[in-house]
């Protein structure tokens, strides 16, 4: 009897390196983390430069 793994064909282990995919998986982290934060950074300066201040008198 013939070995039936000896006649499927050599696949690769990994279709990418692994510490590409780790890069992949970091960059995905940063960029999602700034979608999120980015937003909410923008709307508090905001308000602070365009809210009223205490010294102002009106």
């Amino acid at each position: 009897m013939d070995d039936p793994t000896a006649a499927a064909p050599h696949l690769p282990k990994h279709i990418l390196e692994v510490w590409t995919i780790v890069l992949v998986i970091l960059a995905t982290i940063v960029i999602m983390t700034s979608l999120l934060v980015c937003p909410a950074v923008s709307v508090i300066i905001y308000r602070v430069r365009t809210g009223p201040t205490m010294n102002e008198i009106v």
